[in-house]
């Protein structure tokens, strides 16, 4: 989905920001403010103290460094339970906020999250890896007439956190490798398919390594669609060789996308179409966020809500289905919390 076209060296002025954040999260998200030369950072909280950026004010206190009055907007970096507390105390203040996704450890917080979006007035932004795939290269593909996926396979193998990361927590995290570090893919197979019929999963602790995480370490899970389409998914932290793909196979061609290309090839596996991703993700987004917050562009900053939503119901079918080993509906959560379901 696009969100409309936007300047990324147009937009005037500098943004001071507060961040509120710690650990990995925090620094990626401190390395994608000095790449966007559009964001200053005037204070820091949620880190331990000398953890953040050297020289800047730390405060002990969120709602201090939030009081201040040079601060204009808020950049949230720490565990999804962190992120929606210290959401919610940036509503209060009606401040323009930014963080990374999941919207909430379950569907129940995501839209609890979407509605006090609704009551706030200042922009609020949870992160899209897929707007930027489809702004980048996305829609330029040179995709065969009428290309729709029948059968998606998303496989994802990456380095798995440290016992003390929040990532390895089930209260600050909601969940393990497919929660987490496999958010990406499922919002960019949610963007294309929409939402499963149903999804049987299985999930565990693979690696001696994960012994002492709470958070599951490998997932597996088949998604069926309506129509008789299916996604199959495999997930793992600590699972050589590293990759992280999706792959989308229709009745004519199959389209391949990574961290790095995408890749549209025709049914004899010759290349159609080779487009590079950029792989610097989060300045570009950031940028965007300024851009939203200097448009006062409220309703463009929380076009991705509905499919993060989406994303949400389908990871509670897939934990779901792994708890009770039978086939799980993510539409049913939209009935469960009285949220309208998403648009086909």
């Amino acid at each position: 989905m696009s969100v409309g076209p936007y300047n990324e060296r147009g937009t005037p002025g500098i943004l001071r920001v507060a961040v509120v954040g710690s650990g990995e999260r925090l620094e990626a998200v401190l390395a994608a403010v000095r790449g966007t030369g559009q964001i200053e950072v005037v204070g820091q909280a949620g880190m331990p103290a000398g953890g953040g950026l050297p020289g800047l004010p730390w405060f002990d206190d969120p709602r201090a460094l939030l009081a201040a009055p040079e601060v204009q907007a808020i950049l949230l970096a720490g565990s999804t339970r962190r992120d929606a507390e210290h959401a919610q105390l940036a509503a209060e203040r009606n401040l323009p906020l930014w963080r990374l996704p999941p919207a909430g450890r379950s569907f129940a917080e995501a839209a609890e999250a979407a509605a006090r979006v609704r009551k706030v007035a200042a922009v609020r932004r949870v992160a899209s890896w897929w707007e930027h795939v489809f702004e980048h290269v996305w829609r330029e593909l040179a995709f065969p007439p009428d290309f729709r996926p029948l059968l998606s396979e998303l496989r994802l193998s990456v380095r798995g956190p440290v016992q003390q990361s929040w990532r390895a927590s089930l209260a600050e995290a909601g969940g393990g490798v497919l929660a987490t570090d496999g958010y990406g893919l499922l919002e960019a197979l949610v963007a294309l398919r929409g939402l499963p019929e149903s999804v049987v999963a299985a999930a565990g602790r693979l690696r001696a390594t994960s012994a002492a995480r709470e958070t599951e370490d490998t997932v597996v899970a088949v998604l069926r669609y309506t129509g008789g389409g299916h996604a199959v998914l495999r997930m793992g932290w600590d699972l050589p060789p590293g990759e992280r793909t999706l792959i989308h196979h229709g009745a004519a061609a199959s389209v391949t996308l990574t961290d790095d290309v995408v890749t549209v090839a025709d049914a004899e596996g010759l290349t159609i179409d080779a487009r590079p991703l950029p792989s610097e993700w989060l300045p570009s987004e950031l940028v965007r966020f300024v851009h939203f917050v200097r448009g006062d562009a409220r309703d463009q900053a929380a076009a991705p809500l509905e499919r993060h939503l989406a994303v949400s119901a389908l990871l509670d079918a897939l934990y779901l289905s792994a708890r009770t080993g039978h086939p799980e509906s993510p539409h049913k959560f939209y009935a469960t919390a009285g949220w309208p379901e998403p648009r086909p």
